[in-house]
């Protein structure tokens, strides 16, 4: 089943990994997911440590709570005895995940039989079965940049033995230029040391959100210092912090290969105790430059380093590995479900999708109506009798889900070696449900201008309409009806939209009526893409020049096909001075939103 709940379980260490772990409580939730945050550095202020594990079983095993996945960020602690809190986790059927932090500095034993899935932020303690996911950086606030920093240069971190000679270095430097120098963080070894210098600032402390800020917009240069290892190669969470801040010019080292990669000659870097002078001085040396540079490495960063970029591949692939293990049907991702409302060319997609070789279309099949009744009895999903209870979700959806594919199956015994779109537009109650129903399905949005779709409507209803469910109004342009329609288009497109955005970047598309009267075979390439279904250009364009419009014989008013083009609305009688008050009320906004002038 998806995964849309989380319980995101921090390690006790109080400084490096709780900024991963808020990275990653942050960028979870951006991408959609309800995350149920558990800080163990925190907790084991006021609880004992069995408490602290006793507290965690509970949580994630409680059914009140949904828990469909535990990550672990760092693991650390829950080593030895603890390690019956992973494992408890995983044998009660609920997958675990480590996102290990400390590689290669710290020994992480039995993992493939406490996890079920696991992370490295390195990228040489990367295999087959652990996937290399780098580390981030949350985006920050923007602030002005400081004319004249209060110090030359900070650091902001740990102070291990190894990095104790390099930092003794700095100091002495800026003491002999009287440049202030900041160190921050946890200082292991070097108090006594680092106390004969006038220049240097001592602020032992855990350094939060804003404070960092505050450093770093108060620093002309920042140091990261990557610890030894002879086999450690990736990025640390300050390489994208700094970056991502902006401000303070990066410097770097040892040199590692993986940064450089990245950032170019945006960062400086440094060998040595010797070498970090020289890349110091030409920081503080060059203004111009050293603004230039940093502002171009907080581009790359914002582009595809932050936590929320993490979150989406961390997700992507946990619903993908999960779906392989349940046993689910590996071509959900050949399936493409057209989202949006009705009068928006959903059928003319259909249609063109259908005739291609690899597609089939199922055209309607109203399978969202089993949440009809959620959607207009919402408190039964608090109800703890409710065949649709919440306490019971992970079953009657599973049941749901199983039942679509037999159905598919019957109806379609090739799908896999075809692909197929089902056109679902009239059940608008589905569509929160589709991410967690079919995790590696894919969402295809259609969107047209929202006044156009209730002109569209509104001819449908009048005495002679092709439809003769509703085609039977005397008059379909009185004021309640009118209110009545633009409020359903209104929230038909909006669920669809809120759908669409919670949907995986690669897993969706968007385009409009608009798109498809322009360029047609452009969008079909686009659809066939999406659901893996090979879309020569030559037949695109022959399939749709056979469904043009001028191709049918029965168009125009009242009729299923009326005009082949946008902006309808502008010149139809449809469109009275009253009737266009109601569209800008009710529809104005979403019009707006959708991109339509």
């Amino acid at each position: 089943m998806g995964i849309s709940r989380i319980l995101l379980v921090s390690g006790a260490a109080n400084f490096s990994t709780r900024d991963v772990w808020e990275g990653y409580r942050i960028g979870l939730s951006l991408i959609g997911l309800d995350v149920v945050p558990y800080p163990t550095f925190s907790m084991l202020k006021v609880l004992s440590p069995e408490s602290v594990c006793s507290d965690i079983l509970g949580t994630a095993l409680d059914v009140e709570n949904r828990i469909d996945c535990v990550i672990f960020i760092d693991g650390l602690y829950f080593r030895g005895k603890r390690s019956r809190i992973p494992l408890s986790i995983r044998r009660a059927g609920i997958p675990t995940v480590l996102i290990a932090t400390d590689d290669p500095y710290e020994e992480m034993p039995n993992v493939e039989s406490l996890y079920t899935h696991r992370f490295t932020n390195e990228l040489s303690c990367a295999n087959e079965e652990t996937i290399y996911l780098p580390t981030a950086s949350l985006e920050f606030p923007s602030i002005q940049r400081h004319a004249k920093p209060r110090y030359a240069v900070s650091f902001l971190g740990t102070v291990f033995e190894d990095r104790l000679p390099l930092l003794l270095e700095v100091a002495r430097h800026c003491e002999q230029e009287q440049k202030r120098f900041l160190i921050a963080g946890k200082i292991l070894d070097g108090r006594k040391e680092f106390g004969k210098f006038r220049m240097t600032d001592l602020r032992e402390k855990t350094i939060d959100g804003p404070e960092k800020w505050e450093i770093y917009s108060n620093s002309i240069a920042t140091l990261n210092i990557f610890r030894e290892s002879e086999v450690a190669e990736s990025a640390s969470p300050r390489v994208y912090e700094v970056t991502a801040f902006g401000h303070a010019s990066l410097v770097t080292g040892p040199p590692r290969k993986e940064v450089r990669d990245l950032y170019g000659e945006n960062v400086v870097y440094f060998e040595d105790a010797e070498s970090v002078i020289t890349a110091l001085e030409e920081v503080w040396s060059d203004e111009e430059t050293r603004i230039k540079k940093s502002e171009q490495a907080r581009q790359i960063t914002l582009n595809s380093h932050l936590y929320e970029h993490r979150a989406e591949r961390l997700i992507s692939h946990l619903r993908t590995a999960e779906q392989r293990s349940s046993g689910a049907q590996v071509a959900e991702h050949q399936i493409g479900w057209i989202i949006g409302c009705g009068r928006t060319g959903s059928t003319w997609l259909a249609e063109m999708l259908g005739d291609f070789p690899k597609i089939r279309k199922w055209h309607e099949p109203y399978f969202g109506r089993l949440f009809k009744h959620l959607q207009d009895r919402p408190e039964d999903y608090q109800r703890p009798a409710s065949f649709f209870s919440k306490k019971h979700q992970k079953i009657w959806l599973d049941g749901i889900r199983r039942m679509f594919f037999e159905m598919i199956e019957d109806r379609y015994p090739k799908f896999g070696e075809h692909s197929l779109a089902v056109k679902e537009v009239n059940t608008p109650e589905l569509y929160r449900w589709l991410a967690i129903l079919f995790p590696q399905g894919r969402l295809i949005h259609l969107v047209r201008d929202p006044y156009d779709t209730l002109d569209s409507y509104l001819d449908l209803q009048k005495p002679g309409s092709w439809n003769d469910r509703f085609g039977d109004q005397a008059d379909p342009l009185n004021e309640p009806n009118v209110r009545r329609t633009a409020k359903h288009i209104r929230s038909t497109m909006e669920l669809a939209l809120e759908a669409y955005e919670a949907f995986p970047v690669e897993q969706k598309l968007q385009l409009s009526y608009e798109d498809l009267l322009r360029d047609p075979a452009a969008q079909l390439i686009s659809c066939g893409n999406l659901i893996s279904a090979e879309v020569d250009p030559e037949l695109a364009a022959s399939i749709a020049e056979k469904h043009h419009f001028k191709k049918h014989q029965k168009t125009g008013t009242l009729e299923f096909r009326r005009k082949g083009r946008s902006g309808v609305w502008k010149d139809s009688e449809n469109f009275t001075s009253e009737v266009l008050k109601i569209a800008n009320e009710q529809l104005g906004p979403l019009r707006a939103k959708l991109g339509y002038q």
